[in-house]
């Protein structure tokens, strides 16, 4: 009885004909987020940083970016949340020449943490790397 279930739930799967949707990499790749590289000025070690982001939300004129921010003398390497927005898009303004439409200067406030320390123990009290101050982002880029 089992071995005619299992026949015959066979054969039907097989005569079955499996539909795929198109799929397209040109168009995975434009629904990726942005790639945003700019600096970072540290208000805590007063150093400017390497910044780079992904664009996670967008609302009204601000968006959320989140990434990384490089070595500072400090607070080392971070992981940084980003509140952006836009005050220079060339590509917005039309310009269509294939360097210069990458170019796009946004001002922020970020903040980020290079090392959380959850011990109790003497040498864990303070040693958390928490950073934050100012970002400016400067090329936007789209795979």
């Amino acid at each position: 009885m089992i071995r005619k279930f299992l026949l015959i739930s066979y054969l039907v799967l097989m005569c079955s004909v499996a539909r795929a949707e198109d799929f397209s990499v040109i168009d995975g790749l434009k629904k990726l987020p942005g790639m945003k590289q700019g600096i970072a000025y540290s208000v805590l070690d007063s150093k400017i940083n390497y910044l780079s982001t992904l664009e996670v939300f967008q609302w009204a004129i601000f968006s959320g970016e989140v990434g990384y921010a490089g070595d500072g003398n400090a607070t080392d390497y971070k992981l940084v949340g980003v509140i952006s927005t836009s005050l220079l898009n060339l590509k917005q303004l039309g310009v269509n020449v294939p360097i210069l439409d990458l170019l796009d200067f946004r001002l922020g406030v970020y903040a980020g943490v290079g090392g959380i320390n959850l011990g109790d123990g003497p040498d864990m009290r303070g040693n958390n790397e928490f950073d934050y101050g100012f970002s400016a982002t400067l090329i936007s880029l789209r795979f």
